[in-house]
């Protein structure tokens, strides 16, 4: 078998990283980057392909793209013709109880404890910390460095920045974005743009994007 990932930027490159770790054992055959945009034949000495030049049938991919949106419709493409594969960097531990979807992207020190939820196509960035019994829904981001506190319930395509705290039992809405640093205390509606301490509403997110 082998691991494409989709997406040769940036967060691209950091997943390669992830994959070479885990590929000590010789999971995949080759680890090759799948980008439709760049014409670049090597990103990190890498060879670059398009998707619709994949051997599908002998090719489980991995979604490097940050914007929750573009993750979603990159994995709705990719599932039609072939599997989206899971990483787990080696450093983190699932607990007995906790359930991780396929296509997620756990990364060193992530923290996940008991009784949690990662839905599928979720990016968890190094050092976050999910706490009991919380759930984070299909294709969201959760940024280096964050802290869910228990029971917190995020919808889908959320997109939390770094060094984020938000507080127990609390719901934040499918397309949410919580800008970095911010203390989050209460719940926050969906499509809603929070910022500060405490968070508060900024702005509706009416084109749906993290990354403009």
């Amino acid at each position: 078998m082998k691991l494409g990932i989709y997406g040769a930027g940036g967060l691209g490159r950091e997943v390669l990283v992830l994959a070479q770790q885990l590929n000590s054992t010789r999971r995949w055959e080759e680890i090759f980057f799948i980008d439709d945009v760049t014409s670049e034949n090597f990103v990190a000495g890498i060879p670059v392909y398009h998707f619709a030049l994949l051997d599908h049938a002998h090719t489980e991919i991995v979604i490097a793209i940050g914007e929750p949106v573009a993750r979603q419709k990159l994995a709705e493409k990719v599932l039609k013709k072939s599997a989206l594969s899971t990483l787990i960097h080696p450093s983190v531990f699932i607990p007995p109880g906790s359930q991780i979807g396929a296509g997620a992207i756990l990364c060193h020190g992530t923290f996940i404890s008991c009784d949690v939820t990662v839905g599928e196509n979720v990016l968890v960035q190094p050092q976050a910390c999910l706490g009991h019994d919380t759930e984070v829904k299909a294709h969201s981001v959760i940024s280096s460095n964050v802290t869910l506190a228990g029971h917190c319930q995020l919808g889908q395509r959320v997109f939390i920045g770094m060094n984020c705290a938000v507080k127990e039992n609390t719901v934040i809405g499918d397309d949410a974005i919580v800008g970095m640093g911010s203390a989050v205390f209460s719940d926050i509606p969906p499509a809603t743009i929070s910022l500060g301490n405490p968070a508060r509403a900024m702005r509706k997110n009416e084109q749906g994007k993290v990354f403009k």
